[in-house]
C-alpha cells in the first residue's frame, strides 16, 4: 500500500544566525579600522583646526554698539474729538488731518536710500566706510587708472548692511551699529536717532504750517457757524503740534540709553570658530577612513577576477 504524499510532507527548521554576534563583530571590526587609522584621523583634525585658527586670527574684528529707543509720547490734541463729533461737516467741506505716524514707518526711514544718503554726506562717512582706498596725509582717494571716485550711492549698502533694529512686546526699540571701529559704532548709532529725529521733525513742522495755511484760507470763506467751529479747533491744535514739534528735539524716537564704544568685540568668536574647527575636522578624518576603506571593497572584487582568469 503506497503511502500518501501529503501525509509524509516533513518540515525542516531553519535557524537563523546570532544577529547579535554579527552586530558585535562589525563593531569590533569599526573600531579596529578607526585604531589602526588614528594618524590619519589625528592629522586631519590638526590641519582643520589649524585652518580655523589662522580664520580666527585673520578674520576683522567687529564691535556693536547699541542704544535703547522707545517711541515718542505725542500730546494728544482735540482733533480727533472734534473730527468724531462733526465728522459728516468736515467731510463735506474736504478738511482730514492725517493719522499719527505709527512706528513702524518711522523705523522704515532709516533704512531708506534718501536718509542714508543724505547721513553719508552730512557726517562725511565715505573716507570711513572706503578706509582702505582713502589716503588721510593727501587727503584723497587711492585709486587706480580708470576707476572712479566714491559717492555716498556707494555707501548706502554698508550703512544699511551695519545696521539692524529690534522690537520687542513691550515697544522698546534696540537700534545697533556692527563695525571694525567701537569709537564709529556708537558714534553712528548715536547720530542716526539723531537725525532721524530731526528729519521727521522738520517734516512735521512743514506739513502743519501747510495745514494750518489750508484751515486759514477754509475758515475766510466759511460762514457756517458749526463748520467755522471746527476748522477753528483743528486750526489751534495745529498750531499745538507746531509748537511741540519745535520745542521736542526727541520727535520721533526717545532715547533711554544712547550707545557708547563697547570694550569687547562682537565677532569673530574664535574660542568657538577653533572648537568647531576640531570637530569639524574629527569628522572629516572618520569620513575619510570609512571612505577609503569603501573604495578598497569596491576594487578588491575586481582584483579577485582578474586573478582567477
Amino acid at each position: 500500500m503506497s503511502e500518501d504524499p501529503k501525509s509524509s510532507t516533513k518540515y525542516v527548521m531553519v535557524e537563523s544566525g546570532p544577529s547579535s554576534d554579527e552586530d558585535e563583530i562589525d563593531l569590533l571590526e569599526l573600531i579596529r579600522t578607526l585604531l589602526q587609522a588614528w594618524k590619519t584621523i589625528v592629522g586631519i583634525t590638526i590641519l582643520c583646526t589649524g585652518l580655523a585658527v589662522v580664520y580666527a586670527l585673520y578674520s576683522p574684528e567687529v564691535f556693536k554698539a547699541e542704544t535703547l529707543l522707545t517711541p515718542a509720547q505725542e500730546e494728544k490734541s482735540g482733533a480727533s474729538s472734534v473730527l468724531s463729533q462733526f465728522g459728516g461737516l468736515a467731510a463735506m467741506a474736504g478738511v482730514t488731518i492725517p493719522a499719527d505716524s505709527n512706528i513702524e514707518r518711522v523705523l522704515a526711514t532709516l533704512e531708506t536710500r534718501v536718509f542714508l544718503k543724505k547721513f553719508i554726506e552730512e557726517k562725511n562717512l565715505l573716507p570711513i566706510i572706503f578706509e582702505d582706498f582713502w589716503d588721510a596725509a593727501s587727503n584723497s582717494w587711492k585709486l587706480q587708472l580708470g576707476q572712479k571716485a566714491f559717492i555716498a550711492e556707494d555707501g548706502i549698502s554698508s550703512i544699511r548692511g551695519a545696521i539692524e533694529v529690534d522690537q520687542d512686546k513691550s515697544n522698546l526699540i534696540t537700534l545697533s551699529i556692527s563695525w571694525k571701529d567701537p569709537e564709529v559704532a556708537a558714534q553712528w548709532a548715536n547720530d542716526l536717532v539723531k537725525q532721524l529725529n530731526e528729519q521727521l521733525r522738520a517734516q512735521a513742522i512743514a506739513d502743519s504750517k501747510k495745514r494750518v495755511g489750508y484751515l486759514e484760507q477754509e475758515l475766510a470763506k466759511t460762514t457756517l457757524q458749526d463748520m467755522r467751529a471746527i476748522l477753528y479747533n483743528l486750526l489751534e491744535s495745529e498750531k499745538q503740534k507746531a509748537m511741540l514739534a519745535n520745542v521736542n528735539e526727541d520727535f520721533a524716537l526717545e532715547v533711554i540709553d544712547p550707545a557708547v564704544a563697547p570694550e569687547t568685540r562682537e565677532k569673530p568668536k574664535r574660542k568657538l570658530i577653533v572648537a568647531l574647527g576640531g570637530v569639524c575636522g574629527g569628522f572629516l578624518g572618520i569620513f575619510a577612513v570609512f571612505f577609503g576603506q569603501f573604495l578598497q571593497k569596491l576594487k578588491s572584487p575586481n582584483s579577485e577576477v582578474s586573478t582567477h582568469s
